[in-house]
Formats: structure tokens, sequence, C-alpha cells
């Protein structure tokens, strides 16, 4: 069975950063794949667990698997035959990256899968989770839409890749919530695959066969801000609601502009420093099977707020 899952606060993630790096063996060796460099959220990520990673003292290696699962696989297959001491990944698909968790369970290697999950994680004693609980990203985005949606609301829901449980869940979690009333229709569902290009294009077609609607829900930043751009076009974006997932730097310009109406901030500094700190305690000797999965709350932001976010990337970056 599986351990129970704790809540840090990013508060706490930063004084552990802020404690300074841990002297350490030289040859501990943590191997990252990330499942795609092109998704804004997950590069700004694996810059920041890198950093965080090297600041504890361990050396890291980080490959960009550009969407593919079986090339993800392979490179975890890569870390173990280098020698590494713990293999992670932002897992690229539900049931596609068993074999990556597979392999790690014939090495007896820790998995950490970052964000997303796999199939069979839970029944892996060395298996653990660092991420957002994603329905609640659903909850922020509905919570979110029963205050501003207007009477008898019709709303489109942009979706990404179906069979990834991270965005079940959020269809879930922004499902229950919006359940409260019962005058909001979700006039159509379309996969973009989490994409600008198609974020953009699929707002097009919708605009051509639906004559009104009032806000457009997107499961990522990258497909509202391609949302925004379709709207803007058609001088449609006045009194259309558009919200994302994620809180990445275009999202929060968008925010601030006046074009995105919310997007739900993942911290990616606060996941990579409780990455990092996992994995300081395997190399300091603690049993992965007693390490927790960590949970970093979601945290809405909107033009009443989004000044205070910026104001704290700016300072990340310059740190």
């Amino acid at each position: 069975m599986k351990k129970q899952v704790t809540a840090i606060m990013m508060a706490g993630a930063v004084a552990f950063s802020m404690s300074g790096p841990v002297l350490a063996e030289e040859d501990f060796l943590v191997g990252f794949a990330n499942n795609s460099d092109t998704y804004d959220y997950c590069a700004t990520f694996r810059k920041y667990l890198k950093e965080e990673t090297e600041a504890l003292g361990m050396s890291i290696v980080v490959t960009d698997a550009g969407g593919d699962t079986n090339v993800q696989n392979g490179q975890i297959d890569d870390f173990i035959v280098q020698g590494a001491d713990v293999v992670s990944a932002i897992s690229n698909d539900l049931d596609g990256s068993v074999p990556a968790l597979e392999a790690a369970i014939a090495a007896d290697l820790p998995y950490v899968t970052f964000l997303t999950s796999v199939t069979g994680g839970d029944d892996y004693e060395k298996y653990i989770y660092i991420g957002s609980e994603n329905y609640d990203a659903g909850v922020v985005q509905g919570e979110y839409l029963l205050e501003t949606l207007p009477e008898n609301a019709q709303i489109l829901y942009f979706t990404g890749t179906p069979n990834d449980q991270q965005y079940i869940d959020r269809k879930a979690g922004l499902e229950d919530t919006l359940a409260e009333r019962d005058d909001i229709e979700i006039l159509a569902e379309y996969n973009v695959e989490n994409q600008k290009d198609l974020g953009m294009s699929t707002a097009e077609d919708c605009m051509q066969a639906f004559e009104s609607f009032d806000a457009i829900v997107c499961q990522n930043d990258d497909a509202a801000l391609g949302v925004i751009e379709a709207l803007k076009s058609a001088d449609r974006l006045d009194g259309v609601i558009v919200i994302g997932i994620d809180g990445s730097d275009a999202a929060l310009e968008s925010v601030q502009a006046g074009e995105m109406s919310m997007t739900v901030l993942q911290n990616a500094r606060a996941q990579a420093q409780a990455g990092a700190e996992v994995f300081a305690s395997i190399r300091d000797g603690e049993d992965p099977a007693d390490i927790e999965d960590v949970k970093v709350p979601f945290e809405e932001v909107t033009i009443d707020n989004v000044a205070d976010y910026l104001s704290d990337d700016a300072e990340a970056e310059t740190e």
C-alpha cells in the first residue's frame, strides 16, 4: 500500500532552499527525463530542478523526450546504464510510461515522477510522486467561473491528452465544482493537446460553429494563449472569459494585460525544491519507501494579484 500523501507550502520549500547546499558525495547521480521542452512550464521546471539539485551537491543528467513516450522510456533505461542513483521524469503517459517504471523496479532504483502519475506506481515502495493535486486545479477554475459567469452561461472546454491522468483529474474537479450551478452548460469539449496553435485554430473553428459563448476553459496556459490570439484577431475577446492552468510567464503577462482572465499557478520552483529535497534525503540514507509523496497547492492568479506573482518571478530569476 502506498504511503500517505503530505502537503507542502511554498514557504516551506523556499525555507529549505535558503538553508544552503549540503555537502555530499560527488558520485550521487540523478537522471531526469523531461516529457517535452516545448511546453513553457516543463522547460521552466527542468531549469529549476537542475539548479536546486546541483545546489544541494548532487549531479543531475537532464534529457528531453520531445513528447515521445518511447524516447523517454529509452532515456530512463540509459540513466540506469549510466549508474544513476535515482531516476525521475515528468512521465509522459499514464500507461505508456509503465516500461520505465518496470526498468526502475528491475534495477531496484527509486522512481520519482513529477506532475504526472504512472499506472502501478503506488504498488512500488520506491515510487514517489511530487506535484500538485490536479483535481484541485479544476476546482480552482470552477470556483472562479461560479463567481464570474453570467446566468445561463455557455462554455467551451479545451483539454489535453484524454488518457493522461492529470487531465482526467482536472476535468473531474471542474465538472464537480460547476455542478453547484445548473444554469452553466458545457457546449463542447475539444482535445487541443494543450498546444498553442491547436488552441488558436480550434477557437477559430468554434467562432464559426457557435454564435456566442461566455468562456473558453483550457487545461493549460499554452492553449489559452492560442485562444486569446484567435479571439483578438476576430475582435471577439471582449466579454469572453479565458482561463488556463500553470501560471507561465506569458500567461501572467496576459493576465496583467487584461486578456487572460485567470490562470491557476502550478508552482514550478516549489515543486523543483521539493524534488531536490527528496533526492537529498535518498542520498543521505533515508529509505525511499519512507519518503512521502509531496503535493504543492495550486494558486489562483487574477488581475487583482498578478503583480505579486510577477514580482516573485522577477526576484527568483535574479537569485
